[in-house]
């Protein structure tokens, strides 16, 4: 009889330990602690209503008091995301300080950084009067940025202010259309090569500038559903995972329009030399395979098909057979060192533009497998 009441009152001592370390540490009675998170135990309150206590660490970090709101969004994994409403109302903003000695370019990099880190108003502070430089930097935001717009200018401050959102451009159709400028570039790019065409060349450039636009536009809705994952499910996609293989696919197809580029680089360093017949027979065939891939991998993005995708990535050697075949027949023409290196290139960004769209479908597969959390 000694031994159990010694056992029942060390029961209760430890009993009474535990209380006083969960009052310490500010941690609900049914409660426990694990690595990375809490256990809670479901309390039922007025006959009907389950509820459950939310960690005290958590409600002074986000400064939560009696009677404020929270925002509940149930997720697709069965968990609930819990955001306090004070955040929800929060417009982030930045300033840039531009003085004499800031580079133009950098404040540009800057600028664009801070758009597609999610940022709604940036403003740009001038400490001198820099009236060629406001002129360039506004310029700039109109021709590589989607939907931002100068709502306030003064002698020494620029306010510009992102109003256009994934309401106004949802992200797959900003991607379907990013990605017909790029297969459109690629098309003309090659025909501008075969026919000595130098100034579609050059309108293919300027191209380049929009599916820049596009790639900024997709990379802002991303990293902002990342941050705040409400939206996910208002960009039409399902878990912040998703998030991250659209920033993969999105950036490939940002490199796949640079390689177009290039080609048409290509073409106005010829300086209008004249491709022997055969050869452009040659690399319109190996256009042929490079675009076959490319469209696609758009194919299985958008039906979700690892069928399709883990099809085209077979094709690829095909494209890498013909490049091969194309490369031997420039390097045995009479084409002078400049014209040969121009359509090395050409040949090189073809391949590429092929691999990239190989990378997409490699990520087409890994979509469709799915997460195991």
């Amino acid at each position: 009889m000694m031994k159990e009441s010694e056992s029942l009152e060390s029961r209760s001592e430890l009993d009474d330990a535990h209380a006083t370390s969960r009052r310490s540490t500010g941690e609900a009675e049914g409660s426990s602690r694990s690595k990375g998170g809490e256990t809670r135990r479901v309390q039922l309150t007025g006959g009907s209503t389950l509820v459950v206590s939310l960690p005290s660490d958590w409600v002074r970090g986000v400064g939560l008091k009696p009677k404020d709101e929270v925002f509940i969004v149930p997720q697709t994994d069965m968990s609930l995301l819990v955001l306090p409403g004070t955040r929800l109302e929060k417009i982030p903003e930045r300033t840039i300080e531009i003085n004499l000695s800031s580079d133009e370019a950098e404040t540009l990099r800057t600028f664009i950084a801070y758009y597609v880190s999610g940022f709604d108003i940036i403003r740009l502070k001038f400490k001198s009067h820099m009236p060629e430089l406001r002129s360039k930097l506004k310029a700039q935001m109109r021709d590589k940025l989607i939907g931002v717009e100068i709502v306030e200018e003064t002698t020494d401050t620029i306010l510009a202010q992102c109003l256009h959102g994934h309401v106004d451009l949802p992200l797959k159709k900003a991607l379907s259309i990013m990605s017909i400028i790029a297969s459109s570039m690629e098309f003309d790019a090659v025909k501008s090569l075969a026919e000595g065409d130098t100034e579609l060349a050059r309108e293919i450039l300027d191209r380049d500038d929009e599916v820049d636009r596009f790639y900024h536009f997709i990379t802002r809705q991303l990293n902002l559903a990342v941050h705040n994952r409400v939206m996910i499910q208002e960009i039409g996609l399902s878990t912040a995972q998703d998030c991250l293989n659209y920033r993969l696919i999105v950036k490939s197809i940002e490199r796949i329009a640079d390689h177009a580029a290039q080609i048409a680089q290509s073409e106005i360093l010829m300086e209008r030399r004249k491709i022997p017949s055969s050869l452009a027979e040659r690399i319109l065939k190996l256009s042929k395979l490079s675009s076959e891939v490319y469209d696609n991998s758009l194919r299985a993005v958008h039906s979700n098909s690892s069928r399709l995708a883990n099809e085209t990535i077979l094709k690829l050697k095909n494209v890498l057979k013909e490049e091969e075949s194309a490369t031997e027949e420039l390097i045995s023409s009479r084409l002078d060192n400049k014209a040969v290196v121009s359509l090395r290139l050409a040949l090189e960004s073809l391949r590429r533009i092929a691999e990239y769209s190989v990378d997409i479908c490699e990520i087409v597969v890994n979509m469709t497998v799915g997460s195991p959390v």
